[in-house]
């Protein structure tokens, strides 16, 4: 080119020939080394997470970032708080569907990791499909759903259960009443709407979660991505150390795909069984399983308790319906913290608010079966369920 170009009045054109070159170099390399990947390792998905993760380098290539001055933050800053002013949701995150929650973290935030944790059998499975649910439904979210515990069909049951405010003993062994059945082709045609999508591998890795979060943020967009649960999961590293490492190693790569995704990530715990040695069984963030560097690594750390268990085993919880629950928010990196009232709908695999109760009224739970004076399609309106949109 500096040879050949008579002018400079169209650098620009010369210009997207260099760049359009350099690309193309750049992706002979990537996969020149790709190929030594292969030929040094046995291991396949190693080799498929580190070729796709040269060509998404590449990709990103053109946006390397460089020091900057801080009045670019502060104009950005000041430019938001003008946004927001005029928009209140100009910022707000995905929506959870609790309105509390949704007030203190102003919705789950982008880059965000999120844990949420529980002793068994408390509701961290419900809790978070609950959320997605909602987010999907009400927010049109997409959502990738990594269950290392349930498989697909349980994961349904309990979405049709909670979405249709349907019986889940109906949704298992096919009972109920015409109106059941008119509430659970209604859920089954909301949820077909929605883009929810389940992996239910239960020796997925970090690495593989990254890889499909990928291909479906290409493919069909990504807004929430929810995993259950951590201590199910095993790093990619053949040399483990200990599990207390390996561990780390595992939230803290969820944290970077977060922030590579740019969307909030979900992650469910176990919480040690330190918790149940104590008189005042509240969770608090030392009761954190396997690793302290999980309280690190969050953005936000929650756990759920139900009222009256402070003083009981898990085996000796009772989880019948309407149950008071609190979830708890003991870590918020960019905001307050703060307990939240819930109730706990065992029948319906499903946690709502207090001030939700008027749906949950129009339920005749003498029977776990709607009323026969009922019409689903109008007095239980699925979306009025998620709480208050504002």
């Amino acid at each position: 080119l500096t040879d050949a170009v008579p002018s400079s009045a169209n650098y620009n054109h010369y210009i997207d020939i260099i760049k359009n070159d350099s690309i193309l170099r750049q992706l002979i390399k990537a996969n020149q080394d790709s190929i030594n990947i292969c030929l040094d390792t046995q291991d396949s998905k190693v080799a498929l997470a580190q070729a796709e993760k040269l060509i998404m380098e590449i990709s990103k290539s053109q946006y390397k970032t460089e020091l900057k001055h801080i009045s670019e933050g502060v104009t950005e800053v000041v430019s938001r708080m003008e946004k927001a002013y005029i928009d209140k949701n100009a910022f707000r995150g995905i929506r959870t569907g609790f309105a509390t929650l949704d007030n203190i973290t102003k919705g789950l935030q982008k880059g965000d990791l999120i844990l949420l944790a529980a002793r068994p059998g408390v509701g961290k499975t419900a809790l978070a499909l609950n959320i997605c649910t909602n987010a999907a439904i009400s927010g049109k979210a997409s959502v990738a759903i990594f269950s290392l515990e349930m498989p697909l069909l349980q994961l349904a049951q309990r979405s049709v259960s909670s979405v249709g405010f349907v019986n889940m003993e109906d949704t298992m062994i096919g009972t109920g009443n015409q109106n059941v059945w008119t509430s659970v082709m209604h859920t089954k045609d909301a949820l077909s709407k929605t883009q929810i999508y389940v992996d239910d591998s239960s020796l997925i890795k970090p690495t593989e979660i990254l890889s499909k979060c990928r291909r479906m943020q290409r493919e069909h967009g990504l807004d929430l991505v929810m995993v259950d649960y951590l201590q199910l999961m095993s790093s990619d590293n053949r040399v483990k150390e200990n599990r207390q490492v390996e561990v780390s190693e595992i939230t803290r790569f969820m944290k970077i795909c977060a922030k590579e995704l740019g969307v909030p990530i979900l992650l469910l715990s176990q919480m040690s069984r330190a918790v149940e040695q104590r008189s005042d069984k509240t969770p608090n963030l030392s009761d954190l399983r396997e690793s302290g560097a999980i309280e690190q690594d969050a953005d936000i750390v929650m756990f759920i308790s139900k009222i009256g268990d402070d003083k009981k085993s898990a085996d000796e919880i009772d989880n019948s319906a309407d149950q008071d629950c609190k979830l708890i928010i003991a870590k918020h990196r960019n905001g307050a913290l703060g307990s939240i009232d819930l109730k706990w709908s065992g029948e319906y695999v499903r946690f709502y608010e207090p001030k939700d109760r008027k749906t949950y009224n129009n339920i005749n739970k003498t029977n776990n079966k709607f009323d026969e004076t009922i019409t689903p399609e109008k007095d239980v309106d699925i979306d009025s369920a998620f709480g208050d949109k504002e």
